[in-house]
């Protein structure tokens, strides 16, 4: 016998498909090598002639087309930069000078022909930033969206310190940090800088990438261009270390060769730049000339080629064919096998395919989606009951596990779901249908059993709870495959009725549950009101009464949801016109349905939400206690002036400044427009004034500046939502 394995080994080797194409190849391989070794030693003689002329050409079309382009670039930049409204944002900044240079920014950077990425205006004074996008501060453009190691904001800071008039910079990556856990790069770019004083600058981001590949066609990617001071101011490659520019003038020679490679160099006239292109020894061998002996050796060896190969293709046809007749009569339970083993391999393949077909085209007509496929699996099962199971995921702790567990746990779930139905039903199919949801097809009539059967697999799901809350739906019985539809529907329509609750939930039949929940409208009104006002302890107790009243009642996990998602938007609404710090309140903007999502329990849900109207609260009363001079003068005359016939014109004249810059400033600083502000003031002091029973309402107006009681009643509903009669009736019956 052990003379016999070393015998067995070869033999099935010998049957390896890889071993006959590979004795077939290794013939034509050793033709072809002697082909070329004959072909490099006769045409050696013309390789470097061919050299010098094709990739010469090449480099001069580059050099010609960088300095075309740097050329119109320089002088489009200085005409912009000498432009009447530049001029005017370095000697008078004013924000109503910027969209006009913003917008002819634009026109430039849109321009695909001038790969122009950014064009950014940068003052000394006060560090503004001008660029295609806004205006800025130099910390911020430097420091957050246009980084770089070469050059910080140090850097350009000590360009204003610098004597030139134009300088183009060597290429840096430049990235933007605005997501600082997802920096986001920019790509390689050249600044090129425009100065004609001490404090203002232009600097011009030129796509490096765009330009190389839109002025360098050729087969290998090793560019380099330096400067007159011999820096590498652009390299298109990282394989290979750039050589300095005096090491290689020193050849004196515009073509050389150097660590296996082909140099060629070539300066450009209007920008003084040296060009440098490499070009591999090992593959230059390849653009020689051949001659007339080689054209008949490779003819001849074309022609023993093509004797090798019919005799190879017939020594292969026969079990080839062999195995097509088999896969077309392959019933779909088990592979053709042969006694070639990568024939078996070929056979697997195709028969996992047609598993995946089978089941794709299952789904498809799951949802009622029509398809072409030839050979799609036909359901026809009449007379045959069956019940559709649909296990629905709801992952907990998103922000530990991550998302490759969790679907590695559903992956194990489905697992686990099919064995244990296949022990019990053993043409029972399972599928995952979505990313969190798994659909069971159990042929059955016995819904009673099979719900026996779950309560087992509910008991093992609720060992997973760190992982995610299962839920499961079990439909009514059908006996018709056209009925597939439908008894999906039903069970989505199932799935959601779950709770929100913190264990796994078998859910069999429909209730009556209220489909929605909401504020009324005048919790609304006191929301929105409470938010503007900054009232935390207002704010909490309203959402506690809220919270009372629907603790009384059975809601489903989607109706909670979906008024969380509206309590998100009321509250994004209602803040909207404060400049609060949106940084602060970025769950309320990024990932406010992820949190909502994630909360497994109405506890957890109900927490959520004070989160969010507290956080929201304190952000409107810092902002509204913060304490600037001008707003502070102009809310102090307002309160002493209620009475009055208040005027914008009169405001502005006691601060020394234009009506139009007050009314803009105060509504930065504060949020609200001073017209508002004061209707605002006047309708809360009216209310403290109608809380006293012995005030007549025509009174109130007056005292308020309200000389008309119809403008009285109009604003004051406005304000409060009640015309001022309704709200004396509310404060009396309270009292």
């Amino acid at each position: 016998m052990k003379t016999l394995q070393p015998m067995i080994f070869i033999r099935n080797k010998s049957n390896s498909l890889f071993m006959r194409l590979i004795s077939g190849f290794l013939c034509i391989i050793l033709l072809l090598a002697s082909l070329i070794l004959y072909a490099i030693s006769v045409s050696k003689q013309n390789v470097r002639q061919e050299i010098v002329k094709y990739n010469t050409l090449m480099l001069e079309n580059t050099k010609d087309s960088y300095e075309k382009h740097l050329d119109l670039i320089k002088k489009q930049m200085y005409l912009f930069f000498y432009s009447d409204e530049v001029q005017r944002l370095r000697s008078a900044p004013s924000y109503a000078h910027f969209p006009n240079v913003i917008r002819e920014i634009s026109n430039f950077t849109t321009n695909p022909y001038l790969f122009i990425d950014n064009i950014v205006f940068y003052s000394k004074q006060g560090e503004l930033i001008v660029e295609k996008g806004t205006s800025t501060n130099a910390e911020a453009m430097f420091q957050v969206f246009y980084t770089s190691e070469e050059y910080p904001l140090a850097f350009w800071r000590q360009q204003f310190t610098e004597s030139f008039t134009s300088r183009m910079l060597p290429s840096a990556a430049m990235t933007n940090h605005i997501f600082r856990d997802r920096p986001q790069p920019l790509g390689e770019m050249i600044p090129l800088l425009i100065k004609n004083s001490d404090d203002y600058y232009m600097i011009v981001f030129l796509d490096a990438a765009k330009m190389y590949k839109a002025f360098h066609q050729s087969l290998y990617n090793d560019l380099i261009i330096y400067n007159n001071d011999g820096q590498t101011l652009y390299k298109s490659t990282e394989q290979e270390p750039a050589i300095s520019l005096g090491e290689l003038q020193q050849s004196g020679s515009a073509d050389l060769i150097r660590d296996q490679k082909y140099h060629f160099l070539m300066k450009g006239e209007g920008t003084g730049f040296t060009y440098l292109y490499r070009v591999p020894v090992e593959r230059i061998a390849n653009q020689s000339r051949l001659s007339i002996t080689v054209v008949v050796m490779i003819a001849a060896a074309i022609m023993l080629s093509v004797i090798f190969s019919f005799l190879f293709a017939a020594k292969i046809n026969n079990p080839l064919k062999k195995v097509i007749e088999s896969l077309r009569q392959m019933n779909g339970q088990a592979p053709f096998h042969s006694n070639i083993k990568e024939f078996n391999i070929i056979s697997h393949e195709i028969h996992g395919s047609q598993m995946v077909r089978k089941q794709l085209s299952f789904m498809n007509h799951l949802k009622a989606i029509r398809g072409h496929e030839p050979d799609a699996l036909k359901l026809d099962f009449s007379g045959k009951p069956f019940i559709f199971i649909l296990f629905q995921v709801q992952p907990t702790n998103r922000q530990v596990i991550t998302k490759a567990s969790i679907q590695q746990w559903i992956y194990y779930m489905k697992t686990y779901i099919d064995n244990t139905l296949q022990a019990g039903y053993l043409d029972s199919m399972t599928f995952q249908i979505e990313g969190d949801q798994i659909l069971s097809l159990v042929f059955s009539d016995n819904k009673a059993q099979l719900t026996e059967l779950l309560s087992e697999l509910k008991q093992v799901f609720d060992h997973d709870k760190e992982f995610g809350i299962v839920t499961i739906a079990v439909t009514s019985v059908y006996t018709e495959s056209t009925q597939l539809t439908t008894a999906y529907k039903e069970a989505e329509a199932l799935i959601e009725e779950r709770l929100l609750v913190n264990e796994t939930q078998l859910i069999l039949e429909r209730r009556a549950l209220p489909v929605s929940i909401g504020l009324s409208p005048d919790q609304e009104k006191e929301l929105e009101t409470q938010l503007r006002e900054g009232n935390t302890q207002q704010l909490v107790a309203l959402m506690e009464r809220l919270f009372a009243r629907w603790r009384s009642k059975e809601l489903t996990a989607a109706i909670l949801y979906r008024f969380a998602e509206s309590l998100a938007d009321k509250i994004r609404n209602a803040i909207a016109s404060h400049p609060v710090d949106t940084d602060r309140l970025a769950f309320l903007y990024g990932k406010a349905g992820e949190c909502i999502q994630s909360s497994s329990t109405v506890a957890e849900l109900e927490q959520l939400l004070l989160e969010w109207v507290t956080l929201a609260s304190e952000a409107v009363r810092e902002k509204k206690e913060e304490k600037y001079p001008i707003t502070s003068f102009v809310m102090d005359y307002i309160q002493e002036h209620l009475s009055e016939e208040i005027y914008l014109d009169v405001l502005a004249d006691k601060l020394k400044m234009s009506s139009g810059y007050l009314s803009s400033y105060f509504k930065a600083k504060t949020g609200k427009n001073i017209v508002d502000y004061i209707n605002e003031t006047r309708i809360a002091k009216a209310s403290d004034l109608l809380a006293d029973s012995r005030i007549k309402i025509h009174d109130a107006a007056k005292a308020v500046g309200y000389q008309n009681i119809t403008s009285f009643n109009r604003m004051f509903k406005k304000y409060t939502g009640v015309t001022p009669s309704e709200y004396r009736k509310r404060t009396d019956s309270s009292a």
